[in-house]
């Protein structure tokens, strides 16, 4: 065995983001527990995981006075290894911390999946969802790919050899406002936007930046309704999802409204992405609702 230093840092802790309608605070990046590093051996089928509460993480000491990179050091056998990092909430619903325990190899944990319940119907739910974060030791021959790093006997952690690992918030935010306005111009009255639905997976990626993987996955939707008439005209909302690397989603509105004394309901208004999405990006979709006219597919630009 060799005492390996490692240089960690994850996501900081931001101020209270101003989102939803009316505006709800999430404060991002702090609501997890725990902390997993996997070590996984190139050379047989060998995993060794070490976790370790948020707590010790915090008082582990700064490496050269720098806030927020935390010098930790773990035991671990001798040999060529590439290098995990994942912060997770040990009383979310769907945790991934068992499925890190199954690992044997380091296939399997490049393929490392994570629920889109991920903490269920938790008061907290989304601080919890924002507070995952994934990283694994690359370095620049690597490009956005995990590097392997030799844990060699003696001299290993040393100045200058030390591996550093970034976690980032693993989540991508959907946040879609709309107005129905532009209607009553053209004639119609009581316009109501009564639902919208995403359209995703029932699993994400830990670390959909690696390539070579093929998910085995379910496609699942989330239905929002607007309640009130006020949000049925105009309002705001988002969704938290983990992206798995492949998916292109989707968001369909359900509108309604009266013209000319009569009931029209739409089939559906259906916008889609143009490419998967990414870990930790924040995709913000403006909706102006000029009419009900059939139904409408609507590719999104991702500029």
């Amino acid at each position: 065995m060799e005492t390996v230093k490692l240089l960690v840092t994850v996501p900081a802790t931001s101020g209270l983001t101003r989102i939803g309608d009316p505006g709800t605070g999430v404060e991002e990046g702090s609501d997890w527990d725990r902390l997993a590093v996997i070590l996984a051996y190139k050379d047989g089928p060998y995993v060794q995981k070490t976790i370790i509460t948020k707590d010790d993480f915090d008082k582990l000491p700064n490496y050269d006075g720098r806030e927020g990179v935390k010098l930790l050091t773990v035991d671990a056998q001798i040999g060529s290894a590439y290098i995990y990092g994942v912060t997770y909430s040990s009383d979310a619903q769907y945790n991934p911390e068992q499925s890190i325990s199954d690992c044997k190899d380091n296939e399997q944990v490049k393929a490392l999946t994570i629920s889109n319940d991920y903490a269920g119907t938790d008061d907290n739910a989304s601080a919890k969802f924002v507070s995952v974060a994934t990283g694994y030791y690359k370095t620049a021959v690597s490009g956005d790919q995990p590097a392997l790093f030799e844990i060699q006997v003696g001299g290993t952690g040393e100045i200058g050899s030390i591996p550093t690992m970034t976690l980032t918030r693993l989540a991508s935010k959907i946040d879609i406002q709309w107005d129905a306005a532009d209607a009553y111009d053209q004639g119609y009255t009581d316009v109501k936007v009564t639902d919208f639905t995403y359209k995703g997976k029932e699993y994400g990626r830990l670390f959909p930046e690696i390539t070579g993987v093929t998910p085995d996955n379910q496609d699942k939707s989330w239905t929002f309704y607007n309640t009130s008439e006020i949000s049925q005209r105009n309002g705001r909302v988002y969704h938290y999802t983990f992206t798995d690397g492949a998916t292109t989603p989707s968001v369909t509105f359900n509108i309604s409204a009266r013209k000319d004394g009569n009931d029209i309901t739409g089939s559906g208004y259906t916008m889609n992405f143009s490419y998967v999405l990414q870990q930790a990006a924040w995709y913000k979709v403006n909706a102006t609702i000029k009419g009900v006219t059939g139904s409408g597919s609507i590719t999104l630009s991702m500029n």
